[in-house]
């Protein structure tokens, strides 16, 4: 394929996006370089044809297509593709630039401090704290814009001598860099607790002495994000205390206004973190709470990161949905955010997903026609797709059928070179467990001790619900 880099580039350019480039592609200020819109116009038609035609880009059809009265010349056509590379990296960051009016203003505030420009500089100072004002939530990119502001405007204050109210804007430029600088701390403290409680790590985020009880400083309590931050960090440090997560989401209804949608976004995963660890913990309960948080999110419409959601995301959600019994809900998550997902594994994320919902229902024809559809190429829903079969055989007591996909299953992980020994060994031990379900009798008690004893040991990765379920089926006579 020709330039990969390249392509995959443009290829998460939208249609409006693209002709966007295009337009600044057109602009000499910008790229003096015909032959780089020229190729761009040929990659943009292969973009908008298909992936059949971006696959059929190679290096002999783009030269011949540019330059077809001259000899292939390998290190031009890379310094081609190399420089529309940079071009288009350049049009992503004026993209962003523009999406962030604040920083453009604040920019040119700093580029307009000379005396003579002291009307412009005044203008521009009322469009900064006029986008300020306007702000969607108190961010900490919008601290670390107030501290620019105040800072630029000490700055001049401090060269005309006996400016009046001089301490009051020192005061004001040191405590928005404060909020920006307390508030990141703490953004990378919580990512640390967060990482730590399922990773072993001897790294640690040091804070220097004091650093807590100063947080408790009063003017930082009309801190939105310090407050949630602070309180958060709580809920973790002392998690048995489960009054202080209760107090958490207390005063994220309360302050959800007051945050940009992205640390709303994160507050709200922040909580639902504390869930899964509640649910790990077995407090079935908290299933409950988290499906109020990710319905929460959806009424919002706050989900999406842009215009996608991620995979491991969409699935989180689904599972915790499914456990609390919002059998409904899920598959209506499913068909509208579906779409959100990357395009390469949309069709196979939409399938899988819904046969889960039917799994949980017990629709086991339904699951069983979904499952049809999933693509065996993608390893993950691969596995998952074989282990909800493996289990929906059980359930119909479709034993033949059961034991013909165990053990095609097995020869599927013996022969497969990507997944690890260690997820081999896992779905070996989970195949074992339910062939030896088929086998045992309510009557059979040290087997039965046996299977509950192998299931409880297994990876937290394997059905051990279902499988331990299933055992007290067995148990009951209920087989």
């Amino acid at each position: 394929m020709f330039s990969d880099k390249l392509l995959v580039l443009l290829q998460t350019f939208s249609k409006y996006n693209l002709n966007r480039f295009r337009k600044f592609l057109l602009s000499p200020y910008f790229n003096d370089q015909e032959d780089v819109t020229r190729l761009f116009d040929l990659v943009n038609e292969a973009l908008r044809t298909g992936p059949g035609a971006v696959a059929a880009l190679d290096k002999t059809s783009v030269w011949q297509h540019l330059y077809p009265k001259k000899t292939f010349d390998d290190g031009h056509l890379r310094r081609l593709a190399s420089d529309l590379t940079l071009q288009a990296q350049r049009f992503l960051v004026e993209e962003a630039r523009q999406e962030a009016p604040v920083t453009e203003a604040l920019d040119l505030y700093k580029a307009l401090e000379k005396p003579e420009l002291q009307k412009h500089q005044d203008a521009v100072e009322r469009q900064v704290q006029k986008l300020l004002s306007q702000s969607k939530g108190k961010s900490t990119d919008y601290y670390f814009a107030q501290f620019q502001l105040h800072f630029t405007i000490l700055n001049r204050a401090s060269k005309v001598v006996g400016t009046d109210g001089y301490t009051e804007k020192l005061a004001l430029a040191d405590f928005h860099l404060e909020c920006f600088y307390l508030a990141q701390k703490l953004k990378l403290y919580i990512a640390w607790i967060l990482y730590r409680g399922f990773r072993v790590t001897v790294q640690e985020v040091p804070v220097m002495p004091g650093f807590w009880e100063y947080l408790q400083d009063e003017r930082f309590d009309a801190v939105p994000l310090i407050r949630m931050y602070r309180k958060a960090i709580l809920s973790f440090t002392d998690s048995e205390n489960e009054a202080h997560f209760q107090d958490y989401l207390t005063d994220l209804d309360l302050c959800a206004a007051e945050l940009a949608l992205p640390d709303l976004r994160e507050c709200y995963f922040m909580a639902q973190n504390y869930c899964a660890l509640k649910i790990n913990q077995g407090k079935i309960p908290y299933y409950y709470k988290y499906f109020a948080l990710i319905k929460s999110m959806a009424d919002q419409e706050i989900l999406l990161d842009g215009e996608q959601l991620p995979e491991s995301v969409f699935k989180n959600f689904i599972t915790v949905s499914l456990g609390a019994g919002e059998y409904v809900w899920t598959e209506q998550f499913i068909q509208r955010y579906a779409e959100y997902l990357p395009a390469n594994i949309r069709e196979n994320a939409r399938m899988f997903n819904l046969a889960y919902v039917y799994f949980y229902q017990k629709n086991y024809s339904k699951v069983i026609e979904y499952l049809r559809d999933v693509e065996y190429s993608d390893v993950v829903y691969a596995l998952g797709a074989k282990s909800m079969l493996v289990r929906t055989y059980y359930e119909q007591g479709e034993y033949l059928a059961l034991d013909s996909l165990i053990d095609s299953f097995k020869i599927f992980l013996r022969r497969n070179k990507v997944i690890s020994k260690n997820l081999k060994r896992e779905y070996n031990n989970f195949l074992n467990l339910v062939k030896k379900l088929t086998m045992t009798t309510a009557s059979d008690k040290k087997t039965i001790a046996e299977l509950q004893r192998r299931v409880q040991e297994a990876s937290v990765s394997m059905p051990r619900n279902w499988l331990l379920k299933k055992i007290n089926e067995i148990e009951g006579g209920a087989k």
